[in-house]
């Protein structure tokens, strides 16, 4: 199981843990910024929405319910 703080590059499928120092350090957004920049490949990604954080958790705690008959 995967911890909040840790990210799956996209492009790389390189496993990281969130280091906001990895980013490009002249972001204009500074603090603001929502990307998560891959420390393998150096792509950036848009963090998950908390409303699609959300929706995970939901749905991940449904796949594990088993109704009964």
């Amino acid at each position: 199981m995967e911890s909040p703080d840790l990210h799956r590059c996209p492009l790389c499928g390189h496993t990281f843990a969130f280091n906001p120092s990895s980013c490009q350090s002249a972001c204009p957004l500074g603090k603001h910024c929502n990307l998560v920049c891959c420390p393998n490949c150096r792509y950036s990604f848009p963090k998950d929405s908390k409303t699609v954080s959300l929706i995970k958790k939901i749905f991940k705690k449904r796949k594990g319910h088993v109704t009964p008959s």
